[in-house]
Order: C-alpha cells, then sequence, then structure tokens
C-alpha cells in the first residue's frame, strides 16, 4: 500500500492565533507556534483535530472518518499524515537564517524576525457599568494577515499523505469546510480558506554507494556482517522518542526504533510476510544489527557523530575545564606544576568534576566536541471524543521533543545482500520515528546518500601493558544464571569476555556504571514492554592489557538483544599522559549571502535605523520658544506626509515648499535652521536629490550599512543604503517635533510651580 503526496495550502483571511499555551507575565498573555529562528508556523496534530471537526461538521460518517484520521489506541497507523504548516519558501529561510555571519547577529535575532510577521493585540472586558473590569487587560500576539515578504495574504502549506484506501474527494471536502482555526475565531481571528492541491516537491534522487578499501566500486557479496550501512537523516519535525517519562524525550534514535521502522517498510508490500525466512533472518535472529541513529554535524570533510559522553569525560564545575577522571586529577592548583599543568585544572575549591548528563560527545585528534540535541516542551490539549464518558476527556499537557531540522547518523551492520536490501527500504519510504508518526511529529528525510561500506580488514594492535577503555555507546542488557544483572563485576566481566581481552589485576583499574530500567511500547500487541534493568549508555570501564591485543575494529557488541542495538560498544586508548582533555577547534563556516530572506533583513535592518532615530529624537532640543510656530511646523510635516504617503523624496520637497511660504521670518528660518542641522547638510533647505549621501544622521545608521548591501546584492534590489536611510527623514522629524511639544509642555507646568 503506497500514499498520495498532497499539500494543504491555508490562507489567511484575516490574522490568525494559533496558541502554543505559553504566556510572559505582563508582557503577552497568549503567546503562539513560533520556532528557533522566529517564524510561525501551524502545528500538525492543530491542523488534524480541526479538519476532523470539519469533517464531522459536514456529516462524514464515522467509518468515513476513522478512515480519515485512525482511532486512538489502534495497533498500526492509520488514516492520513500530515506535517506542521509552514510559511512559504520556509526551508530557504531557514538556511539563509542558519548561515548568517556575526555583522548579522546583532540584528537579526529570533525575536526581531518574528516582530515582521506578528503583531500583539490587546483586549479587556467590559462591565454591566461599561466600564473595562479590574484586571482584565490581555495581550494576545497574532499572526498577520499579509507577509512581510511580499505583501499578500499569508499561506501556510502542510505536506499530506493520504492512503490509497482513502477517497480524495471525501478528504478535499473536509479540507474545503475548514474555515476557521486557532484561537477567538468567534472575534474575528484565524478565518482561511484551506484548498489541497497536489505536490510539486520531490525528494532529492538518492543512490546506494558502495565503498571497498576507502574506494567506491560496483556490487557486493553476501558475506556475513562484513558490511556496514551508514546513513544519516534530518528531521523535518519535532521527534518525541519514548523513555521512563511520559513527559519526556529520549535524545537520539535508538535502535530499537530503527528497527521498528525498517521493518513497517519491508511488510508494507503485501506480498512480504513476517512469516518468511527473509524477514526473520533481518529483523528476529539478531544476523542484522541495528545501530541507533545520534546526533550529528555534516562537513564537507566527512560527518561528526557525537555518541552518549562517556563517564570518564567530566566538566569542572567552575573553570569549565574537561577532564579525564579515570586519571589523577590534582586537588590543589599547587599540585598542577607537577602534573605540568594550568591551575585551571585543580578540582579544590568547589571546581569539582561533574559528569555530562544529558550531553554527547565526539572524539577528534585535537580534543573532543560536546553537544546536547536542541529540545523544545509543547503544549498540546486533548479533546474528549463522542465515545469517551469519563471526566478527563478533555486535558492540557506538555511534552518534551527533539527540536526538528537536526542530523541523526548511524549504521547498520550485516550482510551484503541484506543491508542492500535495507539501503533500497530506505530510499523509497520516508523515515519516521517515534510517537505521533501521523501529525506533527516523527518525520524525517534522507540527509544523505546511504553508503554500503566492506570492512577494511586492517589490524589494529593495541600492546600488552596498554590501559583501554571500554564505553557503552548505547544502552545495554546483561544476563547471567540468576536472570537480567547490572553488577558492576559481572557487566565488566563479560564485556572483558566479549572483546576478549585479557587483563592485570582489575582493582587498579577504573570502572563507572549508570543503571536504568528499559521499557518501550509495542505496537503491535498495543500493550507496554516489560521492564528491563540496564546499563545505560555512557558507563565506562577500564582494563590493562596482559597480552597484546588485535582487533580488526575498535566498535564491539556485548551483552543482549544486539539485533536491536544494545550493547554496542568503543575501546578507546586511555594512555594519555594527563587527566586533561582539551576542546577540539570548531572553525565557523563562513556566512552565505541571504536569497528568499533578503527583504526580511532589510526590513529588520530598517527597523534598527528607525529605533536608534527615535532614540536620538528622545535626546533632542529645538528650544522652541513659540507653541503656536511649533504646531505650524509640526501640521507642514504631517500634511506633506499624508499628500505622498510612499514617496518620502515627494514628502521632503513638499515640506521645503510649505516651510518656504511662510511669512514670518523667525519662524521660516527656524524651520530650514531644522533640516539644515537634524536632515539635510546643504546650508540651504533646497530641492537637491534627497537619497544623496548628505543625510545629517547617517553616522547614526553607518554601522548597518554593510549588512544591509550584503542583502541588497543577494536580492538584486536597487535601493542603496542612502535611499533606504533618506526614506526614514519624515518619521524622525516628526519624532523630533513631537518631544519638542512635551519639551515645551513640561517648561510650562515647571513655570506654573514656581
Amino acid at each position: 500500500m503506497s500514499d498520495r503526496k498532497y499539500r494543504l495550502v491555508i490562507t489567511l483571511k484575516s490574522d490568525l492565533c494559533i496558541g502554543s499555551g505559553y504566556s510572559y507575565a505582563g508582557i503577552i498573555d497568549s503567546d503562539i507556534c513560533y520556532d528557533e529562528y522566529g517564524l510561525p508556523y501551524i502545528p500538525a496534530r492543530r491542523l488534524k483535530g480541526c479538519l476532523k471537526d470539519a469533517a464531522e461538521l459536514i456529516g462524514l460518517s464515522e467509518d468515513k472518518i476513522s478512515d480519515l484520521f485512525g482511532n486512538s489506541g489502534a495497533d498500526k497507523v492509520k488514516g492520513i499524515h500530515i506535517d506542521n504548516g509552514y510559511i512559504d519558501h520556509y526551508e530557504e529561510i531557514r538556511h539563509d537564517i542558519g548561515k548568517l555571519g556575526k555583522e548579522f547577529r546583532k540584528y537579526i535575532t529570533p525575536q526581531s524576525i518574528l516582530g515582521q510577521f506578528t503583531a500583539v493585540k490587546a483586549q479587556t472586558k467590559i462591565g454591566e457599568n461599561g466600564a473595562a473590569d479590574d484586571n482584565s487587560l490581555r495581550y494576545t500576539r497574532t499572526v498577520n494577515h499579509y507577509s512581510p515578504l511580499n505583501f499578500e495574504e499569508m499561506k501556510f502549506t502542510a505536506n499530506v499523505a493520504v492512503p490509497d484506501s482513502v477517497c480524495k474527494e471525501t478528504f478535499e471536502n473536509a479540507v474545503k469546510a475548514l474555515r476557521n482555526i486557532g484561537m477567538n475565531r468567534n472575534r474575528g481571528l484565524g478565518s482561511v480558506r484551506c484548498v489541497l492541491e497536489d505536490s510539486p516537491e520531490k525528494l532529492p534522487d538518492r543512490k546506494i554507494t558502495y565503498m571497498e578499501n576507502e574506494t567506491e566500486c560496483s556490487g557486493i557479496s553476501d558475506e556475513k556482517a562484513a558490511y556496514t550501512l551508514k546513513y544519516s537523516v534530518k528531521n523535518v519535525s519535532p521527534l518525541v522518542m519514548s523513555t521512563n517519562n511520559d513527559f519526556k524525550t529520549e535524545k537520539y534514535i535508538n535502535g530499537r526504533s530503527v528497527l521498528g521502522f525498517f521493518a513497517g517498510a519491508y511488510l508494507r508490500p503485501d506480498a512480504r510476510k513476517a512469516e518468511d525466512d527473509e524477514f526473520k533472518d533481518i529483523f528476529l535472529r539478531n544476523e542484522v544489527l541495528f545501530g541507533g541513529l545520534y546526533p550529528a554535524v555534516k562537513k564537507e570533510e566527512g560527518t561528526d557523530i557525537y555518541y552518549p559522553a562517556p563517564s570518564f569525560i567530566n566538566r569542572l564545575k567552575k573553570t569549565k575545564k574537561y577532564v579525564n577522571v579515570s586519571k589523577d586529577v590534582p586537588n590543589k592548583e599547587e599540585e598542577c606544576s607537577e602534573y605540568g599543568i594550568t591551575s585551571e585544572y585543580a578540582s579544590g575549591n568547589g571546581n569539582q568534576p561533574k559528569r555530562l548528563k544529558g550531553k554527547f560527545v565526539c572524539m577528534k585528534d585535537d580534543g573532543i566536541l560536546v553537544k546536547e540535541p536542541a529540545t523544545d516542551i509543547v503544549y498540546h490539549h486533548t479533546k474528549k471524543s463522542k465515545r469517551q464518558t469519563s471526566a478527563d476527556g478533555d486535558l492540557l499537557y506538555t511534552t518534551e521533543v527533539l527540536r526538528e531540522q537536526q542530523i541523526f547518523a548511524g549504521e547498520i551492520t550485516g550482510s551484503g545482500k541484506q543491508l542492500k536490501i535495507l539501503a533500497e527500504l530506505l530510499i523509497k519510504n520516508t523515515p519516521r520515528f517515534g510517537k505521533s508518526k501521523s501529525a506533527q511529529y516523527g518525520t524525517c528525510v534522507l540527509a544523505d546518500d546511504p553508503v554500503i561500506i566492506k570492512k577494511s580488514g586492517k589490524k589494529r594492535m593495541y600492546k600488552k601493558g596498554t590501559p583501554v577503555l571500554a564505553v557503552l555507546e548505547s544502552d545495554a542488557v546483561f544476563v547471567n544464571q540468576a536472570g537480567y544483572t547490572v553488577r558492576c563485576d559481572e557487566v565488566r566481566r563479560q564485556i572483558r569476555d566479549s572483546i576478549e581481552i585479557k587483563e592485570d589485576d582489575s582493582s587498579k583499574c577504573y570502572s563507572e556504571i549508570e543503571s536504568g530500567v528499559l521499557t518501550g511500547y509495542y505496537g503491535k500487541w498495543n500493550l507496554k514492554r516489560p521492564a528491563v534493568p540496564a546499563v545505560k549508555a555512557g558507563s565506562s570501564f577500564e582494563f590493562i592489557l596482559a597480552e597484546d591485543l588485535e582487533t580488526d575494529t575498535d566498535v564491539f557488541w556485548t551483552g543482549e538483544n544486539n539485533g536491536e542495538g544494545f550493547g554496542r560498544i568503543r575501546l578507546i586508548e586511555n594512555d594519555s599522559s594527563g587527566c586533561c582533555i582539551n576542546e577540539a577547534v570548531i572553525n565557523e563556516a563562513p556566512s552565505d549571502k541571504p536569497a528568499k530572506a533578503a527583504p526580511l533583513f532589510r526590513r529588520i535592518l530598517i527597523g534598527e535605523a528607525r529605533e536608534r532615530l527615535m532614540q536620538q529624537a528622545v535626546n533632542t532640543k529645538l528650544n522652541f520658544r513659540n507653541a503656536a510656530s511649533l504646531g505650524r511646523i509640526t501640521l507642514m510635516l504631517s500634511e506633506s506626509m499624508s499628500e505622498n504617503p510612499k514617496d518620502p523624496k515627494a514628502a521632503y520637497h513638499e515640506f521645503v515648499r510649505r516651510i518656504q511660504s511662510i511669512k514670518t521670518d523667525d519662524t521660516r528660518k527656524k524651520a530650514e535652521k531644522i533640516l539644515r542641522e537634524l536632515v539635510w547638510k546643504k546650508k540651504n533647505a533646497d530641492s537637491e536629490a534627497l537619497d544623496a549621501a548628505g543625510l545629517k544622521y547617517l553616522p547614526l545608521t553607518e554601522e548597518l550599512r554593510e549588512p544591509y548591501n550584503s542583502c541588497k546584492e543577494a536580492e538584486g534590489s536597487k535601493e542603496s543604503f542612502e535611499t533606504a536611510m533618506a526614506a526614514l527623514w519624515s518619521e524622525y522629524l516628526m519624532a523630533v517635533l513631537v518631544q519638542e511639544k512635551y519639551n515645551l509642555k513640561h517648561e510650562e507646568e515647571s513655570h506654573e510651580e514656581d
């Protein structure tokens, strides 16, 4: 069974408030949903709920609604799959923002971007006496009706996958019936028009690359466990990976979830059955080892993969230096000189080492890189269905999610034939992991072509007497004669036997173990898996070799359920001279010139210039003595602006003409002096071109020139920086005149008090 691809286009017919559940005391009482860059979006689960309400409104039968949207508690995903609704050119704008250089980041912030797309509305409650009730003022952030990019009605687009078993016309009727979404839809907000269109987007053509001895080859053999499939995915929607806490998410995609995706993709064609030997070999008999997908960063020279932080890597609390606690860490500053290290590595006086809980580490030649996957807290509201009778049907709750647009990479080990089957499944199917895969969560795309690599066969020698560390890169399950075990000595022994290590006296070696409980959910049974004690990833065990150890890999598997990704372990030499661990240098990539987001960036930069001019206006004094003259000049400026609302140059010429018509010499000269000292450098307030580099206030905004020109060149705009700044002359001058009005009023009140 396959899915048909469509896109749901939502055009705003009014301002919109898709509530996120967040509020900021005294500033925003009801906020909208927006991403980490400040770009608004419509959550998929909200869309799916509104579409279901629309389907019920037009009288679709319960069977058709069930086919469209699935049923709660079903043993498999059923119905449509819908993604978040994003603004036009969302991916290109995100790319432009992500590639911003330092010269931009000072001005282009998430809040400045959000301010271009949204507005804050105030509302209050009117009491019976016609006056506002006390403490009833509320502020709501809304998405603007019109886009700041093209000044047309804002559009959001959501990708939709509709099963072949669902009639397109049935779903399209529900789409057409959806006219209002979000908060306050009976008070003028949330009016929309929805249209279902064929999806024009095509995923990049991916192919399988075969590698042998670091060179590309044309084919593979069928040797068992001789090949590794390496691939990476990008989550285009947030991920919710199950943990023991229903409101938390795991920070990586575990091997069990990876196996589940491939098993579901394998069985999707009706010709394949779970009873087939091929299915059992790949998914049930541990012939294929499904590793997890870990946070990664793609670079030109390759992909850096971050694994759960080993327990032996700690960070000092105050100085933030990384240390290897399997070695002696000096306590006092005086001891540091004996070790040949700086005093920053002294662990005394409250500078004690701390575990890197929740962090992930990438080992590099020049040190380590540490990161933590980005997460968000999302609010959800469950609506009681018609079949529910319990009192807790309506529930507001939060959940932690892995933020979208992150890279996760991993590998699968097996025979060449088996990995070729899995690589083809990866290319032909959309990877989805975790909870709520039918709406808002779980959708990923391949970040690169999958690569099948034959093991090189090169041997690595660990010399006798060398201390080595065995570090768990995934959770592991161990059993002994009494059942499951997490005893350190028993786990250490099983790891030693798995790697075939002959060791000296183990009492001298470092070991640190962290235990936990492994649970999960089995969708086919619609039941939770039994709780199993497990050893957590990051647990580390040191061995001092009694004999030479020769291996063809530094990655091993230990314990039980290796086929589901449990028990992956890496061997690391621990013969460094001291406890210091360097932090690898990250070379910042050069910023790209913005393309789609260039108009947005220019508007933000002009807004920054306007803010600077307004601050300057507050501190400017004109020393008027006659309020009537000030009022007359202010009126002339206001009328000039009203007659030429979109032409600042014409407004300037009109204002010059008006002030030259003033018969009172003092007032006319005062107005000309104001123009000369605040706006225009020329001695006379003539009608020369306003967009030349002769603006008096231009130095106030000079710092914005380079960022603005970068946007201008990328977009191909002919408007110069000087022209853009000249367009602000009337706002600046009006702010100065208004401030002078309040200065005069303040002086009059001071005289009256005297």
